[in-house]
């Protein structure tokens, strides 16, 4: 077996595809612990003939390439499940680079035991064009940032994303594959809704989630997403997220939640003080217009 299978779905996106590529050329890494899995996902461009030409010009690379016709990135990620040949599986998204230590770093950190290892790495993004002075770093969370410093485990409310997570092989014979059901009876789930519920019942195996602060990806953001619409639209659905997730458990919870919410809103204006102070008036004015989406989504669902 291979020690590494680095999965990754793509749906028409081959200029960051190629991109992505790009950034393998500068890893350093024994050749036979890696294989990469292109997941083509219903794409209209040919991306078979694009890895192609790149294992043409890189053959050191193990590149193997698999259609996966059920639209749907969970359908893609166990695609790649199914016919990894490696120990610990790393997930990442077409729209991001390695950094240039990635694979490096990753047989450094994993060079002997690779059963019952979940986690995920630093997420940095990299907008378009300049990032907007509205965006403070309560926002950045929207924009599939992962940055917990120095810690090691993931807190509880959060959890790794598919552009940077490791889960071991072994951990998928025990709790299953991603959760396909998640979309019966809708058009779409939150961003994370997959990766959240799969880290769920990892953690009910009692295996711990790690956070892997020195393996890097850089997550491109295109201009089109910056957007107060945008951060709104996942703001509410965030807020109606965790409504359900409470009410399941009981109206306790429920109210539980609720409390923890009406705290925020006294800290986010002790900070909107700050951000008044330093004349960052447009932080301001996003950090209460995001606890208020939040809020709506929590209170009204």
């Amino acid at each position: 077996m291979k020690k590494f299978s680095i999965i990754i779905p793509t749906y028409n996106r081959p200029k960051l595809l190629d991109e992505l590529l790009d950034s393998l050329i500068v890893q350093n890494f024994q050749s036979d612990n890696f294989e990469i899995l292109i997941i083509d996902n219903n794409s209209t461009n040919d991306v078979k003939t694009q890895i192609e030409k790149f294992t043409r010009k890189y053959p050191r690379f193990d590149i193997k390439y698999y259609k996966e016709t059920q639209q749907g990135v969970q359908y893609a990620w166990n695609k790649g499940i199914t016919k990894a040949q490696g120990k610990l599986l790393v997930f990442v998204d077409d729209d991001i680079t390695f950094h240039q230590d990635y694979f490096a770093t990753l047989e450094k950190d994993f060079s002997n035991d690779l059963i019952n290892i979940a986690g995920g790495g630093k997420i940095a993004p990299v907008f378009e064009y300049q990032k907007p002075a509205w965006i403070n770093k309560y926002v950045m969370p929207y924009f599939a940032e992962i940055n917990l410093g120095e810690k090691t485990l993931f807190p509880k409310n959060k959890n790794p994303l598919a552009s940077n997570m490791l889960v071991s092989k072994n951990i998928f014979e025990t709790v299953g594959l991603f959760n396909t059901s998640l979309m019966d009876n809708k058009q779409t789930v939150p961003p994370g809704s997959f990766e959240r519920e799969l880290f769920q019942r990892i953690k009910k195996q009692n295996i711990p989630v790690y956070y892997f602060h020195d393996l890097v990806v850089w997550h491109f953001i295109p201009q089109e997403k910056i957007d107060k619409s945008y951060v709104k639209e996942r703001a509410v659905e965030t807020g109606r997220t965790f409504k359900q997730i409470y009410r399941q458990k009981s109206l306790g919870w429920y109210l539980y939640a609720l409390w923890m919410d009406f705290v925020k809103w006294i800290a986010a204006g002790i900070l909107s003080v700050y951000y008044i102070f330093t004349t960052q008036w447009e932080k301001a004015g996003m950090l209460f217009k995001l606890r208020w989406w939040r809020s709506k989504g929590l209170w009204t669902g």
